[in-house]
């Protein structure tokens, strides 16, 4: 038996290498015909020891791949695009798995997985025919997204399945940096088989919403995709990318909410077994603040993910690392941080410089000793690479953990030393207020960033350094100077366009004073002239510090009381949501309850409510009315499938 590898080529000198080097050693002969390159694509290929040939492009890419197929001499050809390659060394069992392959198989299939090579993020994984038996019946058909076609009178090609073990193939040629630029191209290539409302192929429809779906021209995407609808047509394995696609331009396009998930169910039912549709239906619930029913779609969408062996494309696992980290969320949320922290890790192994689910991570396991911390972090992260320490620098300055900082930036330095603003703030994070101060300020003068002028005020502030303060006054924006001349004694009143200033102030003080400091700046809050006691209690609540929090919004209730004015019911919620994060669940449900008969009726508050209701003695009152709550709900118009205001759309 002699296998022949075929290949249509253009420009490809970056990959095609790669492609041949993965069959080489299991073929007889290689095929590449070049349609025009100008690099050193053909060298290349002759240097591997392929046989280059000429076509001249018409614009067609199954007559260039037929031109090959002419010139191919093996029993089976196996034909993949030069950004094409077999993976883990696979291509070496080709000669192995067709001579033990049934003879009634003329072809083999094989599970493609799609790689941004940019990112290295896996996009979708799909299943293509590439290895077939070499007979005159069997040719491609189509100029673009040609296919193979078996003309043989009644005859029918039957494609084996192979093992993912056995044979595996990866495709970079979806790769953003790329991806634009094909889509271009196969769009005019495309637009030129369809004559009016007429085109001489269904399926080209499809295509045509792909391609539009590639440029984000959201509105053509669902033109084309109901045109394809209303042809009645079927694809062969991109039926689930057609809805893929349909959905996520209808969310782009800010579509009704109960509009969109009407596709969503619609796609459930057509493929009950498909990952991907679970996990809209459970952003759709989380986004609604379910958070429970979410938790369940997600895991459902997870198992049937990593159970998924069917030939339709498999788009979710662009999405995984969002889906572990909504996992995470409402771990937290439930007071699990535990199996939060173990979501966070999944997140982070699949797309490791996801910067969010890095800060809930490091809000979680920071009251572990730095020690451990850093092992933590050297488990996840490569210490030699230079972008692993820019990513954990350049996050950690948003945490309380200035050694930390210290050690990763100290890293940095001794091996990519760069100028940028991380070792400053990572000094003045540790107190080397004089060795960073001057810094400072001649580089916010230079560059007008505004976060060097929030670290420039910090410092100066923190330094007790008078010459500092007046040297800060005089060159940072007017808000951080009033604010500076406050903390240091002038009688100042604040106005609205200095909170913002004075938020971020509280924020970086909590990352790196004392206590004596943060209690000085948060003094300063009572000379602006509205309550300032809610704006601190939600920064706190973002930034994990729920006991802060809990205080500012227990402050602001009692005035609130004492004013003998009605309580809004949202202090109330965030009283409970603090309390809840501080594992109080008695206090929590009495919270939520008087959030409740106070008037909030966001989902949420049923989710917190139920979580903390089963911790509860089954003989308290509390655990009564919270569940005479949860009853009123389940019983209101509240409790419809995917509520939603009228005019609400998916944003």
């Amino acid at each position: 038996m002699k296998i022949s590898a075929c290949m249509i080529v253009k420009n490809e000198e970056k990959v095609i290498a790669r492609c041949i080097e993965s069959y080489r050693g299991a073929v007889d002969e290689i095929i590449v015909v070049d349609t025009g390159s100008t690099d050193q694509t053909v060298a290349i290929a002759q240097a591997l020891g392929a046989k280059v040939f000429h076509f001249a492009w018409i614009d067609d890419f199954a007559a260039a791949k037929n031109f090959a197929i002419a010139k191919a001499k093996g029993d089976w050809i196996v034909f993949l695009d030069a950004d094409e390659y077999f993976a883990g060394g696979t291509g070496g069992n080709l000669r192995t798995y067709l001579e033990n392959l049934d003879k009634a198989y003329g072809a083999v299939a094989c599970r493609m997985i799609n790689i941004d090579e940019t990112s290295g993020k896996i996009i979708n994984e799909i299943v293509h025919v590439r290895i077939f038996k070499n007979d005159k019946e069997l040719r491609y058909l189509n100029p673009i997204h040609e296919a193979l076609h078996y003309s043989r009178k009644g005859g029918k090609l039957q494609a084996h399945l192979a093992d993912r073990r056995k044979l595996l193939i990866y495709h970079t040629g979806y790769s953003k940096d790329i991806n634009q630029d094909k889509a271009h191209r196969n769009l005019k290539l495309l637009l030129r088989q369809v004559d009016g409302d007429t085109v001489a192929k269904p399926e080209y429809y499809y295509y045509i919403a792909d391609t539009y779906f590639t440029l984000s021209q959201w509105d053509k995407v669902i033109t084309y995709v109901r045109l394809f609808r209303d042809c009645g047509a079927k694809l062969t394995n991109l039926n689930v990318r057609l809805h893929n696609i349909l959905i996520d331009a209808m969310m782009n396009l800010h579509y009704p909410v109960g509009e969109v998930m009407e596709e969503v169910e619609i796609a459930i039912g057509k493929f009950p077994r498909h990952p991907l549709f679970y996990f809209y239906k459970a952003k759709f619930l989380y986004d609604d603040q379910r958070y429970d029913a979410a938790f369940l779609e997600l895991r459902r969408a997870l198992q049937l993910h990593e159970n998924y062996e069917d030939i339709e494309v498999n788009p979710l696992a662009v999405n995984l690392g969002n889906l572990h980290s909504m996992m995470g969320v409402i771990s937290e949320f439930r007071s699990d941080s535990g199996e939060a922290v173990e979501y966070y890790i999944k997140t982070l192994q699949i797309d490791k410089y996801d910067a969010t689910a890095f800060d809930r991570l490091l809000r979680l396991i920071r009251p572990q000793p730095l020690e451990e911390i850093i092992g933590f972090l050297n488990a996840l992260f490569d210490v030699e690479k230079e972008a692993d320490l820019d990513f954990l620098a350049t996050n950690l300055v948003n945490h309380p953990l200035p050694k930390v900082l210290a050690y990763y930036t100290s890293l940095r330095e001794k091996k990519y030393p760069k100028e940028d603003y991380v070792v400053l703030q990572m000094l003045v994070a540790n107190g080397y207020y004089d060795k960073a101060f001057a810094a400072l300020l001649d580089c916010y003068g230079r560059d007008k960033d505004e976060r060097l002028a929030l670290v420039s005020a910090t410092a100066a502030a923190l330094s007790g350094n008078g010459g500092y303060v007046a040297q800060a006054t005089k060159q940072l924006p007017s808000a951080y100077a009033r604010i500076l001349k406050a903390y240091h004694g002038d009688i100042m009143l604040f106005s609205e366009e200095d909170k913002p200033a004075f938020l971020s102030m509280v924020r970086t003080f909590f990352l790196w004073a004392d206590d004596t400091a943060k209690e000085k700046l948060l003094r300063l809050a009572d000379q602006f002239p509205d309550d300032m006691t809610a704006p601190l209690g939600s920064l706190f609540i973002m930034e994990g510090y729920y006991q802060d929090g809990l205080n500012y919004y227990n402050y602001a209730v009692q005035r609130s009381v004492e004013a003998g004015i009605l309580v809004h019911p949202a202090l109330y919620y965030n009283q409970g949501y603090c309390l809840n994060r501080l594992n109080s669940p008695i206090a929590a449900s009495e919270a939520f309850i008087k959030a409740y008969e106070a008037g909030y009726r966001v989902n949420d508050i049923y989710e917190f409510l139920r979580w903390n209701v089963d911790k509860l003695n089954a003989s308290s009152s509390v655990r009564a009315k919270a569940n005479e709550v949860l009853r009123d709900r389940a019983e209101s118009k509240h409790a419809e499938r995917y509520e939603r205001k009228p005019s609400k759309t998916y944003k």
